[in-house]
């Protein structure tokens, strides 16, 4: 065979045939292959097989995918070809260069001059040159499901080793629907950082258009995502504002004296604690100090600190303090060396004091995600060491407008990153959700079994990240880390959405 013959796709040769009689294809070593009985979709759109110029096949029960032109560009698949090398066959990226504003993305358009009658006999060829699927060679006389080749163009065979491990694809089968094969799509939904009783309130990875500023999803995940304007946007943030103070502190003011920092005549700091050194590296500066309190009906009184400094090199510092205090005596909490975000009242005058971590450059610093319990006589107690857990996530804290995180029976829903607390960080068998009492008594979450695996997925960003959502409703929504879905986890429903839905195309 030509060695220029699988490139044929590539250049967009009119001179293939439509078709081959079957005593033409019928070559040495011909694979008997039949048009699928069931629908094929590429993202999302359902394909005419009888029509395409280019069907898709079944060998041996297994789907096979015609590498053309249109449909490696729609699952962005990398292509080629090399004469002594073979062809080559990788992963082409997910944004395809895209992603600025007035950026269109390519609509995916299908061959439909073919004619493929169900009652014909197919038969494909094995290829005559080398073929490498990302870095691994392929012995293809020797796999059970090979590639072949049917009037000059290369099949690929989906199998979950070529299509997902390989490539990156997703394949979806749905018994009424079909196959849908996935790929090449904008990941343009971001973190969930809202919702109300019918949406989701969703940031965006990607704005392609001028004035939209984040989208909303109707809880039912059955209708298409709603662009946001500017406007919208900005007054929803207000709204979430409103919502995070009828459950986090007030504004604390702090006085600057000559010996150090002071709330209400209250020595919470040294004047070294609050300063910089002139010879510190980065010209630094103190550019803020901060502090929020809490009043807690048992009389004590919970001031956090934050602290900024400021370089030269454009980055700045952040750390924070909290000070417990009772009467006129000042201590400091020295557990909790990050922001305080919520304060949880317990029926028996106790506290849960919550920090969802210590932020930096976009991430969580490991080891700051952080429980304690605090009793109504001031004294703290970490749950990070009761348990000998790293980081402990409350699921809802960060949920605008949910007060309630307790069960009818005084019970906190905790998330364990199953990473040892002892410094070492080593993995132990404790990962999951659990049921925490006021008397660090845990039991197994076993409803939440299933969550918790999704916290290994590839496809999803991790607890901390805005992957895993607690609504108001109290139902559970995983975001996808790619191919825009959202899963109902409580409700046990998927939403999926694809470019030419949330993006303008061409």
């Amino acid at each position: 065979m030509n060695w220029k013959k699988p490139l044929a796709w590539l250049a967009l040769c009119s001179m293939l045939l439509l078709c081959f009689p079957a005593a033409t294809q019928a070559a040495a070593g011909g694979k008997k292959v039949r048009l699928p009985d069931f629908p094929v979709l590429i993202n999302g759109h359902t394909l005419d097989n009888s029509k395409l110029k280019y069907p898709f096949f079944v060998y041996k029960d297994i789907t096979y995918l015609p590498l053309t032109w249109e449909y490696t560009r729609a699952l962005a698949i990398a292509l080629s070809f090399d004469q002594e090398k073979g062809l080559h066959i990788g992963m082409g990226g997910g944004r395809l260069s895209g992603g600025w504003i007035d950026w269109k993305k390519e609509a995916f358009r299908p061959d439909l001059s073919g004619s493929n009658p169900r009652n014909r006999a197919y038969t494909a060829t094995m290829p005559d040159f080398p073929v490498t699927i990302g870095n691994s060679y392929i012995d293809n006389g020797s796999e059970p499901y090979p590639l072949l080749e049917w009037n000059d163009v290369t099949y690929l065979p989906l199998t979950w080793k070529y299509a997902h491990d390989a490539l990156g694809l997703e394949l979806v089968w749905d018994d009424a629907k079909g196959l849908n094969v996935i790929g090449g799509q904008q990941q343009v939904l971001g973190a969930i950082y809202h919702d109300d009783a019918d949406y989701l309130y969703v940031y965006p990875e990607l704005i392609t258009e001028p004035d939209r500023g984040g989208l909303r999803v109707k809880k039912s995940l059955d209708e298409t995502p709603i662009w946001m304007t500017n406007k919208e946007t900005d007054e929803l943030r207000k709204r979430i504002v409103e919502l995070k103070r009828e459950t986090a502190g007030e504004p604390a003011s702090l006085e600057t004296r000559d010996d150090g920092l002071y709330y209400q005549g209250l020595h919470l700091m040294t004047k070294e604690q609050i300063t910089v050194s002139p010879g510190e590296a980065g010209m630094a500066y103190i550019r803020e100090l901060k502090g929020m309190r809490f009043e807690l009906p048992s009389g004590i009184t919970l001031v956090s600190v934050e602290k900024i400094t400021a370089y030269n090199i454009g980055r700045s510092l952040y750390e924070y303090r909290t000070f417990l205090i009772l009467g006129k005596k000042v201590s400091e909490i020295i557990e909790l060396q990050q922001p305080l975000d919520r304060i949880i009242a317990n029926d028996d005058g106790s506290f849960w004091l919550v920090s969802n971590g210590m932020p930096t450059h976009g991430r969580i610093m490991t080891g700051t995600q952080r429980l304690a319990l605090l009793d109504a006589k001031g004294n703290v107690r970490l749950a990070n060491e009761v348990l000998s857990e790293s980081e402990i996530v409350v699921p809802g804290v960060s949920t605008p407008g949910l007060k309630e995180l307790l069960t009818e029976d005084g019970e906190l829903l905790i998330y364990r990153s199953g990473i040892s607390n002892d410094g070492s960080f080593s993995p132990q068998d404790t990962q999951g959700y659990y049921w925490l009492d006021t008397g660090f008594n845990i039991s197994k979450a076993d409803a939440l079994d299933a969550l918790a695996k999704e916290e290994n997925s590839q496809d999803r960003p991790n607890l901390n990240r805005g992957g895993v959502y607690m609504g108001s409703d109290r139902k559970f929504y995983l975001l996808r880390m790619k191919n825009n879905t959202i899963f109902n986890y409580s409700d046990n429903k998927t939403g999926r959405w694809y470019d030419d839905e949330l993006l303008a195309t061409q």
